[in-house]
């Protein structure tokens, strides 16, 4: 029995390519499920939490970070804002025996990460354009889906409620973005 030197484990051009599509593919589902809008009220809950979470740190940090006023001014109301915010959606998801986590996850906590790499004008910027304008849009779309489709009465009143405020937050980040534009 003679022994090749060559391995049979070498994948061929096809298999290659056909894995290289699976992955793209899975890659593509698994990104469109992130990004698919709540299909639950209890998905509403998890996702408001986390999103508020990364608001209130990365609020934090701007606060430290920062040396612009404006900027200052806005991480200190958004602070405020998200803190209450947070702490009334507690208090909601606990009426509905549903916990929530404090803490951003992954996705969220790899902006704050970037965000803490950055130092002057660079670092606002990011904080405005990422934190101010991107994360306030997907919470007024959020917000906007919760409150015309949640099925719980008291999670919908909680979505419509809030929802004026986000979008005055997302004016108020466009605002700023364009002043460090300038």
């Amino acid at each position: 029995m003679s022994i090749s030197t060559t391995s049979s484990r070498v994948p061929s051009l096809k298999s290659v390519a056909i894995g290289a599509a699976v992955a793209l593919l899975s890659g593509i589902v698994i990104k469109s499920i992130a990004a698919a809008p709540c299909a639950n009220d209890k998905c509403f809950l998890g996702k408001a939490a986390d999103a508020g979470s990364e608001e209130i740190a990365a609020s934090k940090l701007a606060q430290s970070k920062s040396s612009n006023s404006e900027v200052q001014q806005f991480a200190a109301a958004m602070l405020t804002q998200h803190t209450q915010l947070a702490d009334e959606l507690k208090q909601l998801a606990s009426s509905k025996q549903i916990a929530l986590s404090d803490q951003p996850a992954r996705k969220h906590q790899a902006r704050i990460d970037k965000l803490s790499r950055l130092e002057g004008l660079p670092f606002d910027k990011e904080y405005a354009a990422s934190i101010g304008v991107d994360a306030h849009k997907d919470a007024v779309k959020l917000f906007m889906d919760a409150s015309q489709k949640a099925s719980d009465p008291d999670i919908k009143a909680f979505a419509t409620k809030n929802l004026p405020a986000l979008q005055h937050h997302l004016e108020m980040a466009k605002a700023l973005q364009a002043a460090l534009a300038k």
